[in-house]
């Protein structure tokens, strides 16, 4: 009987350790942008918090969502952030977008289990640049993840001449074939370059070829470079 006892008892606390680790379920929110609102994917660890909170920020144009919005708020939940990405509307030019972050941006610091003063932001290829974009603008960031950023016809060499505003630690990722939509291994060495020229916190990483479409690398999370971003948010976010 003791044996038994003994092994049961290890099962309730496997229980109980897996349980602290549980995050609430990712639920579909909205958020104002002057006299819109907008949806976007929130996800938070349990307990009160306050917790660090990372913004995602999903790639495609249009009506494309490209990336894994929810599943990356998972995610971060996981991992101990409060995870929020929001969903940028069909038609919307560049400028739009970057006002309706500004919007998402303030919207998470508001929340009530946020520490305001630990905040990061991950890009996706078209989130990338609005990432890249908002570093440039905001002193409140603490790090940004940029994966395989695209360039925006041009909007992106624009933003390269204000890298002396960049005050927060950048991470840039991308893999070595993702060349077929534009050549992303090219735009996120030029980023890195420029942020070194600066004298900033920046460090990129060139994943081995992907597929057939590198960029395809983070349309979902993968452990093969979501290892690499918890890392870096955790070293950042959790001082």
């Amino acid at each position: 009987m003791q044996p038994f006892c003994t092994v049961m008892s290890l099962i309730f606390f496997a229980v109980a350790a897996i349980g602290e680790f549980q995050t609430l379920s990712g639920e579909e929110v909205s958020f104002q942008s002057g006299t819109s609102r907008f949806k976007g994917h929130l996800a938070t660890p349990n307990g009160p918090g306050p917790f660090p909170a990372v913004l995602f920020l999903h790639g495609g144009k249009g009506p494309i969502v490209a990336g894994d919005p929810e599943g990356t708020v998972e995610a971060l939940a996981k991992a101990g952030f409060v995870g929020f990405a929001p969903i940028r509307r069909n038609g919307l030019a560049l400028a739009g977008n970057g006002q309706n972050l500004i919007a998402a941006i303030d919207h998470v610091k508001s929340m009530k289990n946020v520490n305001a003063e630990r905040l990061a932001i991950i890009g996706f290829s078209r989130g990338g640049l609005l990432a890249y974009m908002s570093s440039t603008r905001r002193r409140d960031l603490k790090a940004v993840v940029l994966m395989a950023p695209a360039h925006g016809r041009g909007a992106l060499r624009r933003f390269l001449a204000r890298s002396g505003d960049v005050t927060a630690s950048t991470l840039i990722l991308v893999a070595q074939n993702d060349t077929k939509q534009a050549d992303h291994v090219s735009i996120c060495r030029q980023i890195n370059t420029t942020l070194k020229d600066a004298e900033k916190d920046t460090r990129l990483i060139v994943y081995p070829a992907y597929g057939r479409d590198g960029h395809r690398l983070f349309f979902e999370v993968r452990q093969s470079y979501w290892q690499d971003v918890q890392k870096f948010l955790k070293s950042h976010l959790d001082e």
